[in-house]
């Protein structure tokens, strides 16, 4: 069966994907997470240096390959050495966090296979196109980071991957910190039929029923989490897109793509139907096994490929999927960040109200709002979905047919009005406590666009930031018609008003940018995207304070 089941829909044989691989995760003043990849099996060595890494002269060809290693880069304490073990339970996939580090300094790392790896070559990345990043300065005075979501080269329509090498040139010509993915770094659900996982699924459902029948759920969720690795090679084999990540500090959160169109939004009924193929109503009991099953399964590659290293939450494989924890957070010196998720725990008429976030998320966001430092000059929270953007009348009208399951993931949603209330209420009273702003960052619409939210009764100031379509196919007819430019939040409990100060359907990605200068801080957002010209961009720029 399992044969069957990877022949089915295994194209790696006809399209390139991912083999090795580093992405440069969390760092802090004295840590940074490593994410790695191989396209083999077996002990692998993850080696950091506070110089670059010249294989030319290092001998690995030695029986005891840690050893020739560890007198190369750890004499004189100017690097680290750390063996690893690479399998398929994990897709070949680890992620090390070193510790020690120096402060504003710069680290280069790289990966090597060890002598019984039967590789043709053992140096695996990090030696021809540099894998390094920079720990966080202390007391720093300035910060810019990137932020981008929807990620899809394979609709049809779909923009350059080569916007991702504009993203690195911009943070290089400013000194960039790190880059935020805000949802929607792969499509499982691909409008492109070969890449389809759902459609896949509901295909061959009969390959699929001796698990059910023998109540083998751990065993579909091997196979399927099989589908789910190949997404996530197809998607970031993208020369530019990998060079991007090894190059900055990356933090990342899923939103629904990851898992499919919609997830959370839909009653376990709709769910069912979702699995159900044309006109033939099946067994709801055996979808929403199979259902269960693929969620289980993206959770588990989500962890691999992206959580493994964000900072450190109790979450798969750890601890199980219901109490795993997705959202998280990170300070800099001059900013807190929160990093919301929106699919772990997302579940429409959630009988525990908080259908958007989960009760204990909402809790943990509550506290850590009561701890941020009176030294932060910013605050942000990474929202996947935009709390203000579509016309609320659109959102709560066209809750209908195959749109119900995305307007139902909007905070502008009247199932959702009262925590948006909530987390609105705990945003503006931050921003009047603190006397600074707070900024949601958001992806999942298609399109840029940022905002200014005010409330009469409170001196904070909101702002709503979206950066959405890196490379996925925009909608700009629809995306202008159904935007609002300003207006009133429907059922708020407090007045609160929005204006709309930037708008753009290209593809697109976005810059903020905090820095001090004589006691003024100056908070500066920027909508970059591409042009129809070649090897042009636009740049525009929004002063928040």
């Amino acid at each position: 069966m399992s044969i069957q089941l990877r022949h089915a829909f295994d194209s790696e044989k006809l399209v390139n994907c991912l083999n090795d691989a580093i992405v440069i995760g969390h760092v802090t003043r004295s840590t940074a997470k490593v994410w790695v990849r191989s396209k083999h099996c077996g002990k692998h060595y993850v080696v950091l240096s506070d110089t670059p890494i010249q294989p030319i002269g290092i001998n690995i060809d030695s029986p005891d390959t840690n050893t020739t290693l560890q007198n190369e880069f750890e004499t004189g304490g100017q690097g680290q050495v750390r063996p690893i073990a690479l399998d398929d339970t994990t897709d070949r996939t680890h992620c090390v966090e070193f510790q020690g580090l120096q402060p504003a300094t710069r680290y280069w790392v790289a990966l090597l296979a060890d002598q019984s790896v039967p590789a043709r070559r053992h140096w695996r990345s990090g030696y021809e196109i540099p894998a390094s990043f920079k720990t966080q300065v202390a007391n720093a005075q300035s910060l810019a980071f990137g932020f981008f979501s929807c990620h899809d080269p394979y609709k049809k329509g779909h923009g350059p991957d080569d916007i991702f090498q504009d993203i690195l040139n911009r943070l290089n010509e400013l000194g960039g910190d790190f880059i935020i993915a805000g949802g929607d770094q792969v499509y499982v659900d691909s409008s492109t039929k070969e890449f389809d996982i759902w459609r896949w699924v509901t295909d061959n459902k009969a390959q699929l029923k001796p698990y059910f029948e023998t109540q083998d759920q751990a065993g579909l969720i091997k196979e399927l989490s099989y589908f789910y690795r190949f997404i996530y090679r197809l998607y970031w084999q993208s020369a530019h897109f990998q060079k991007l990540l090894r190059s900055y500090p990356t933090y990342m959160i899923w939103d629904d793509h990851e898992i499919m169109d919609g997830w959370g939004s839909l009653t376990e009924e709709e769910l069912s139907n979702k699995l159900d193929t044309l006109f033939e109503w099946e067994d709801s009991e055996f979808n929403l096994f199979i259902a269960h099953a693929m969620f289980h399964a993206a959770a588990q590659v989500y962890q691999e490929y992206q959580h493994s290293h964000n900072p450190t939450t109790p979450s798969l494989p750890n601890v199980p999927l219901a109490n795993s924890q997705w959202d998280y957070s990170f300070a800099h010196s001059l900013a807190n960040f929160y990093v919301l998720d929106q699919r772990g725990h997302h579940q429409f008429q959630n009988p525990e109200g908080y259908d958007l976030l989960g009760p204990k998320q909402f809790a943990r966001l509550s506290q850590w709002f009561e701890n941020i430092p009176s030294s932060a000059k910013a605050i942000f929270i990474v929202s996947p979905v935009p709390v203000v953007h579509w016309s609320c009348t659109v959102v709560n009208m066209a809750d209908i047919g195959s749109y119900k399951d995305d307007f139902r993931d909007e905070w502008d949603h009247e199932a959702n009005h009262q925590e948006r209330n909530e987390l609105l209420d705990l945003a503006f009273d931050a921003s009047q406590k603190h006397k600074v702003p707070v900024i949601f960052l958001s992806g999942d619409v298609h399109c840029a666009a940022s905002f200014k939210l005010k409330r009469r009764a409170n001196s904070g100031t909101v702002y709503q930031f979206t950066a959405s379509g890196v490379t996925r196919k925009s909608a700009p007819f629809v995306s202008k018609a159904i935007s609002c430019a300003q207006g009133t939040l429907s059922g708020c409990n407090v007045l609160t008003t929005f204006e709309r100060l930037a708008f753009s359907t290209e593809n697109n990605f976005g810059i903020i940018k905090l820095f001090m200068d004589a006691e003024q801080t100056y908070l500066v957002a920027e909508h970059i995207s591409t042009t129809d010209e070649e090897d042009e961009i636009l740049i525009k720029q929004v002063r928040l304070i």
